[in-house]
């Protein structure tokens, strides 16, 4: 586990100093991302937002008994959840979408304005185009209303033609496609030169568009407290609007209760006169029957009998009521009902038995209680449907609802939309994900190779060296880098370089090394200038023959001026003791490439510079040959004929194996005895190098 941990933290640390090395890639991105972010959140014009809230109080408030109670308790609906769904119904949302004019919009058009959030504001109450007379196949678009200034306007139609000048708060009508078309700007918050589209949306659509500003929720689980919110680009009509759909709501919600209460109120006043024709009836039947035989002496039993029969009576009459009540509210085989109408046939079992408990009474007696009875159920129906008319007409002239707005929408001053900060650090987030994806691919798709063990498997060469990029204050001046900085990091690397070779050295063989590389830029210069420089910091006496005759700059690497060189010694114009001179560094000694010659590869070529590199070879105890880069000319595998050593540089992540191997056969093709050998320059360590910069002061 510990070492699967470490090997995670080595990977994202290479990739972190892949980045890093890749920071002309990554911070372009970013910085592009950002500019991005910011313009899109400069772009999304402000949106505001604003709240209110409601209490939805339950119809059926007053219990039920028992089994009302506990039906309650395991109901599946919430009535918030009805009274939602017709909050979202088109007979509220409708209302306020043609109270607030929402149907109408008013379209700023500049898009500078917008960036910089100068826009003006228009609002229509009116704009009616005979759109169904125009012909089919013409093309039907917004119109545009141009500022001319504060208080006026010119309308445009869809064909940019101008139409009327007009001024805000007036109504116009003008003919139009053989008809007439009207419009009234009731609000222009504009300067001159302001320009906006308007256009009429259908009722359906205009809905449907609030419908996706507009959200409603209750607060908590069946608290009956519905939070609304709606959001708009102007914070001053969201709010006009919210409170214009809470006020609708609660006015409906008012008068369809006021309006059941007044359709009760009507039934009853209609029932009224027959109830009380059938009390009048009741009593002159009971008066008659009593005139006809006279006083009746009602004894105990008959007046028991009497008064558990109106008890009763009345008792059913109050459920049957609760019934008709119930049956509102609830399906027939709710258990409230079941429980009513079981106490509903409970009580006309005891009601039958009463009647044949009277049958038993004497005739006289019997008829006296059914007239008796009529009459006290009549004056108690009468009574009751007086009181209820009462109680109507009371709930009718003060009928709240089921409604309460707890709090009204208030304008807010900060936009809940954009949210600037999220959308910029978004876009650089996806910036960051951008610059990793390129430097991926690029890695993924780089033909350079990285790896010194995969070189050597391939080519059957040893890698000597990694040499990485040294500190570029030591490369400038008239002394390497080597003399300068003894203890950078680049120059530990040519010592190991200088211990390879020295190993690797036969004894009875010339000490001459050829160095040369694939390309121009790959270093082979700084490499051979340097290496020279240590060895001679060994004692040795070291010439550095610079053999590029035609872009040659060994001389610039110590301050010498350019003058005679190897081109005249091998041309006859100059001898060895003329062109070679001594540097800053002791035991160190340059021979330049002097001028260019018409024919360099047949110089190299020729017997007269064999024979010069042998004579030089008695003087020098080293010799090192700066040559051309092998791929563009012959002229390297010519100078390193002589060389008992060929090093070849080569650019960490620069070049394909097919190029390394080529290049290297090409140097060996005059010279296939010879020991070769790769330095990879400009090496980027990676975490798992195991050492750092500065590792020679260690």
């Amino acid at each position: 586990m510990a070492s699967s941990s470490k090997k995670e933290e080595t990977d994202l640390f290479d990739l972190l100093k892949e980045l890093a090395r890749n920071w002309k890639i990554m911070i372009p991105c970013i910085i592009v991302a950002g500019i991005v972010g910011v313009f899109v959140a400069m772009w999304i014009r402000p949106v505001y937002k604003v709240d209110a809230l409601l209490q939805i109080e339950s119809k059926n408030n007053k219990s039920m008994g028992m089994t009302g109670g506990l039906s309650s308790l395991f109901a599946t609906t919430s009535p918030a959840e009805t009274e939602i769904e017709l909050i979202k119904s088109r007979q509220i949302i409708g209302e306020a979408v043609e109270k607030m004019n929402l149907q109408y919009v008013a379209t700023p058009i500049n898009k500078l304005d917008r960036l910089l959030h100068r826009e003006g504001r228009m609002e229509l109450s009116r704009f009616e185009v005979p759109w169904k007379l125009l012909p089919k196949d013409e093309k039907k678009g917004p119109w545009t209303v141009k500022a001319t200034d504060s208080t006026t306007y010119d309308l445009y139609d869809h064909h940019n033609i101008k139409v009327l000048s007009g001024t805000v708060g007036e109504t116009y009508r003008f003919p139009y496609a053989n008809d007439t078309a009207s419009i009234h700007i009731y609000r222009m918050d504009a300067s001159a030169g302001q320009s906006f589209k308007i256009t009429k949306m259908e009722r359906l659509d205009a809905i449907d568009l609030f419908k996706q500003a507009f959200s409603i929720k209750e607060k908590g689980k069946k608290t009956g407290i519905l939070e609304f919110s709606y959001q708009d680009i102007y914070p001053d009509r969201a709010t006009k609007v919210l409170n214009e759909i809470a006020t609708s709501y609660l006015r409906q919600n008012v008068e369809q209760r006021n309006a059941e209460a007044q359709k009760t109120l009507e039934f009853l006043e209609k029932q009224l006169p027959d109830v009380k024709a059938k009390l009048d009836s009741s009593l002159l039947k009971f008066n008659t029957y009593r005139n006809k035989v006279g006083s009746v002496d009602i004894g105990a039993e008959t007046q028991l009998i009497l008064e558990k029969r109106n008890k009763l009576q009345q008792s059913l009459l109050d459920l049957q009521q609760r019934k008709q009540s119930a049956i509102r509210l609830f399906q027939p085989e709710h258990p409230t009902i079941k429980t009513l109408e079981d106490q509903e046939n409970n009580l006309k079992r005891e009601l039958a038995n009463n009647y044949a408990a009277t049958k038993r009474l004497p005739n006289t007696q019997q008829e006296v209680l059914k007239l008796t009875n009529e009459v006290d159920m009549s004056k108690h129906l009468y009574t009751n449907m007086l009181n209820n008319i009462q109680q109507l007409k009371l709930v009718s002239a003060g009928e709240v609802g089921s409604v309460r707005i707890i709090d009204f929408a208030e304008e807010v001053t900060k936009p809940a939309l954009p949210k600037k900060k999220m959308i910029l650090a978004i876009a650089l987030f996806f910036g960051f994900l951008l610059g990793i994806g390129i430097t991926m691919l690029k890695t993924k798709f780089s033909n350079g190779v990285r790896d010194a063990s995969f070189i050597e498997r391939e080519t059957g060469f040893s890698v000597y060296a990694k040499v990485p990029k040294g500190n570029p204050n030591g490369t400038k001046g008239t002394r390497p880098l080597a003399v300068v900085e003894p203890d950078d990091v680049a120059v530990e690397s040519i010592r190991a370089l200088r211990s390879s070779l020295e190993f690797s050295m036969e004894e009875g063989r010339s000490s001459i090394i050829g160095i040369s590389g694939l390309i121009p830029g790959v270093g082979k210069s700084f490499i051979s200038v340097n290496l020279a420089a240590l060895y001679a910091g060994l004692g040795k006496k070291v010439l550095l023959i610079d053999a590029d005759l035609r872009k040659g700059r060994l001389h610039k690497e110590f301050g010498i001026k350019r003058g005679n060189g190897l081109s005249q010694i091998l041309l006859g114009k100059a001898t060895v003791d003329d062109v070679i001179q001594s540097t800053e560094v002791e035991n160190l000694y340059v021979m330049q490439c002097g001028t260019v010659p018409p024919n360099p590869s047949e110089l190299l070529g020729s017997k007269h510079y064999t024979s010069m590199i042998s004579e030089l070879e008695k003087i020098y105890d080293l010799i090192i040959v700066d040559t051309p880069p092998i791929m563009l000319v012959t002229d390297a595998a010519l100078a390193c004929r002589v060389a008992a050593q060929i090093v070849m540089v080569i650019e960490y992540n620069k070049h394909s194996i097919d190029a390394i191997q080529d290049g290297m056969n090409q140097l060996l093709k005059g010279n296939s005895t010879a020991h070769a050998s790769f330095v990879i320059n400009k090496y980027e360590h990676g975490h798992n190098d195991g050492y750092g910069y500065k590792y020679g002061k260690y």
